[in-house]
């Protein structure tokens, strides 16, 4: 006869709910006084971020979901630390320390916001440090390509109707001081599209966003979370999710892709794309992936062809090359002169760039230097160290955690290019987590485990 769990002794409404999100339980390895979860919190926090972002919540998304994190944290004691966990928390309190560098109220408001987007990230990586990894591995993965179809739904709408914007109330109730920031009023106004003028030929382009503030932001995260629908195709079985559904919205994807002009994130996903079907097919010692990877670039490259993706893409990067080019190579040379005179602790936050007032502050257009420039050269260290050593130190033997570190790589490839704030820097989270996961019993990747 099976026992019913009941509520526990002197167990609280709210601990009941907590709960319920996140349900102890008893996971493979578990030893008296401990519990694991299936990953739902995390799956909450991909999937239903579309939602926050469309009623003005986006920027407290992931701060608000990691509190009944910390709840089921505290709740199912004794904490089980995850592998680089120390190196996060040190990046953190170097991120703390350089609040003293702050001197206006925009840019403490900045500091908050920022921050508790690490303190999330670093709450999360703990939370999936206590997962039941088969339970969470198809949640997580599953939610991640919930979000990546959404982005792409939401990439064709940029492109059928560019102008798709509306207000919300958060907008209409935040405080001016916050309201006339245009960091924070991208946040919480939710648009389809960036729309870009480029002052060399006076040109205006409309490049997909959704669900996010930036184009740039929507490129990247695409790239990140496309490894993971991979590893849903490869391990379908064990995700529960259909091929036959995944590949046909991989090619859709590809003319939204195109469309954002995101060079970067084309860049880094090829040379992910190369990295991990290089790797899976010298571990299975047969050249089939390889082919595949060339037959899926075929097929992407006809759709780019045939839906007029390529024509348009390279009409409007001639036009923002220059302007795009000549930006960011100011924009970095003067972050690494203004860092070098407070290499410690940094600015605390984004500043006016001295030689082009009217340009992107420095510490932007690239996670790199957003650290570098707002919290030292020791917080770059640590920061970076994090995801590099879990990279190195992973050896996948399942397809969903060789995947998870080709997503990996691709974000330490984004790093000089890209912001990781703070969407990017979950899912990379999700990467050190399910790549350094891996079946209990019998390798799946290849004939054996690698070593």
């Amino acid at each position: 006869m099976t026992a019913v769990a009941g509520p526990r002794p002197g167990s609280t409404r709210l601990d009941r709910v907590v709960d319920r999100l996140g349900p102890g339980q008893a996971g493979p390895g578990a030893t008296a006084g401990s519990a694991t979860h299936d990953g739902a919190l995390f799956a909450m926090l991909m999937a239903g971020y579309p939602i926050s972002w469309a009623v003005g919540l986006a920027p407290l998304h992931y701060p608000l979901l990691a509190i009944p994190m910390t709840l089921w944290l505290l709740r199912h004691r004794p904490l089980r630390v995850p592998p680089g966990s120390a190196v996060f928390g040190l990046f953190l309190l170097v991120v703390g320390a350089s609040f003293i560098q702050l001197n206006s109220f925009g840019r403490i408001a900045i500091f908050g916001l920022r921050s508790s987007w690490y303190l999330a990230a670093f709450v999360a990586y703990l939370y999936l440090g206590r997962a039941d990894r088969e339970a969470a591995t198809r949640r997580i993965v599953r939610s991640i390509v919930a979000l990546w179809v959404t982005m792409v739904a939401i990439g064709w709408l940029s492109i059928l109707t560019p102008e798709l914007s509306w207000s919300t109330p958060v907008l209409q109730v935040l405080p001016g001081v916050l309201a006339e920031n245009e960091f924070i009023r991208d946040l919480v106004r939710p648009q389809v599209s960036e729309i870009q003028v480029f002052r060399f030929q006076d040109v205006t382009l409309y490049r997909p966003a959704g669900p996010f503030a930036y184009t740039n932001a929507w490129g990247s995260t695409l790239a990140l979370m496309t490894p993971f629908v991979l590893a849903a195709i490869h391990d379908h079985r064990r995700i529960g999710i259909s091929r036959t559904a995944l590949v046909p919205l991989l090619a859709i994807g590809v003319v939204p892709f195109a469309v954002a002009l995101n060079r970067g994130s084309w860049l880094t996903l090829g040379l992910g794309l190369c990295y991990g079907t290089v790797r899976l097919a010298a571990i299975r010692k047969n050249p089939l992936p390889v082919v595949v990877l060339a037959a899926a670039l075929a097929l992407g490259a006809v759709v780019a062809v045939g839906s007029g993706a390529v024509e348009t893409a390279t009409s409007q990067l001639a036009t923002r090359s220059a302007d795009s080019n000549e930006t960011r190579s100011t924009l970095y040379v003067e972050t690494i002169k203004e860092a070098a005179k407070s290499p410690l602790l940094g600015y605390g936050s984004t500043r006016t760039n001295p030689v082009d007032p009217n340009g992107p502050p420095l510490g932007t257009h690239g996670q790199l230097w957003s650290v570098l420039f707002a919290h030292g050269f020791i917080a770059l260290g640590l920061y970076v160290g994090f995801f590099a050593i879990a990279f190195l130190r992973h050896r996948p033997v399942d397809p969903v955690a060789h995947w998870a570190k080709v997503s990996l790589f691709i974000g330490l490839c984004q790093l000089p290019i890209y912001g990781h704030l703070p969407h990017q820097l979950f899912v990379m989270v999700a990467a050190v987590a399910l790549s350094g996961w891996g079946p209990r019993r019998r390798p799946r990747l290849g004939g054996q485990a690698e070593r």
